[in-house]
């Protein structure tokens, strides 16, 4: 008889734990759903364009900025003129040259005037002589500093006798002459190379230039 009376009493026992079970699930769901749901109201917001905060992301520039090589000034202001006069360039920027000396190919970082010897050889822009080099083998160099980061090199030339490293050059003024063919590139013909630098590296020189390229 006892043992029929504890049945019951164990049967009980098992709902009472279960219904408990059943209701720290529920308290336990409640609470998880209330701190999600209130979690991202401390989330500020975007500041305002005008507070001078910069937008994320890869947007394209909005303009206003010269790109690299072009001259600068406005439409009416000529800085820059042709080393040479009534000369066409007949190696272009950044082609494939074979050099008929060396019997090399590389990139060619310049432009080539086809010029006589003798040719007048002048300052393109304002500024003032960085260095003046000679060479029997690579030519003689002249290069000039324009400010901005921006230089131009002229190759193959004759320095003018007053030209002083140091000294300051104006637009048009003469910086020496073509010379007769020699060294590295004797067999290619009398001519002047000329180089343009921005913040150290070369550019494409036609940016800076009227005269057109006219194939040899």
């Amino acid at each position: 008889m006892e043992q029929e009376n504890a049945k019951p009493k164990r049967k009980w026992l098992y709902y009472l734990i279960l219904a408990v079970c059943v209701l720290l699930l529920v308290a336990a769901t409640v609470l998880t759903v209330y701190f999600v749901t209130n979690s991202g109201s401390e989330t500020l917001e975007a500041p305002p364009a005008d507070e001078g905060n910069e937008p994320s992301g890869n947007l394209p520039p909005t303009g206003g900025e010269d790109e690299p090589g072009e001259p600068s000034g406005g439409e009416d202001t000529v800085r820059f003129v042709n080393p040479v006069e009534n000369a066409s360039y007949t190696v272009e920027y950044n082609v494939i040259y074979a050099n008929e000396t060396l019997g090399w190919i590389y990139r060619h970082k310049a432009v080539d005037f086809d010029a006589k010897a003798g040719t007048e050889v002048v300052c393109m822009a304002d500024g003032k002589i960085e260095s003046i080099s000679y060479s029997e083998e690579t030519g003689n160099v002249v290069i000039v500093d324009h400010g901005d980061n921006l230089k131009t090199l002229y190759r193959f030339v004759e320095p003018d006798s007053t030209l002083k490293e140091g000294a300051t050059v104006k637009k048009g003024q003469r910086l020496g002459e073509v010379a007769a063919a020699y060294g590295i590139e004797h067999k290619d013909g009398e001519h002047l190379h000329l180089e343009i630098q921005l913040n150290g590296d070369n550019v494409d020189p036609s940016a800076y230039l009227d005269g057109e390229y006219n194939e040899k």
